[in-house]
């Protein structure tokens, strides 16, 4: 099947950049809050982008879980950017609010298997 353009369609589609680094951002800033076990970012996330996570969840010491907090408290994210450098890479910058605070989180998506996977990451 030709995609738009001429373009033939090789194997499943990739979701739109945007909207997978938007709930990345938000799996992410959750994960931080301890409103979500890092497990599950790590089919999503590069060995070297984990096991940073991985780091900052012990040093945080993440003990509470999303019931012990109002709901007023939930991370949300408010802003998406994307960069697209190449057709397999997205650069991504999101503003992501938590209670009164916000925060930056910058990461960089490529292309593995035909689903996206982080590959680098900074918090602000």
């Amino acid at each position: 099947m030709d995609a738009p353009g001429g373009v033939r369609a090789v194997g499943p589609r990739v979701p739109d950049p945007r909207a997978w680094g938007g709930r990345l951002a938000q799996a992410v800033s959750e994960v931080l809050a301890g409103d979500r076990p890092i497990s599950q970012l790590v089919r999503f996330t590069d060995e070297a982008v984990f096991a940073d996570l991985n780091r900052r969840v012990r040093m945080l010491g993440l003990t509470t879980t999303a019931t012990a907090r109002g709901a007023n408290e939930r991370s949300s994210v408010r802003s998406v950017r994307v960069c697209t450098p190449a057709k397999e890479i997205a650069e991504v910058a999101a503003h992501v609010r938590h209670g009164e605070r916000s925060r930056a989180i910058a990461f960089r998506m490529e292309i593995r298997r035909n689903r996206w996977v982080c590959t680098a990451l900074e918090i602000g």
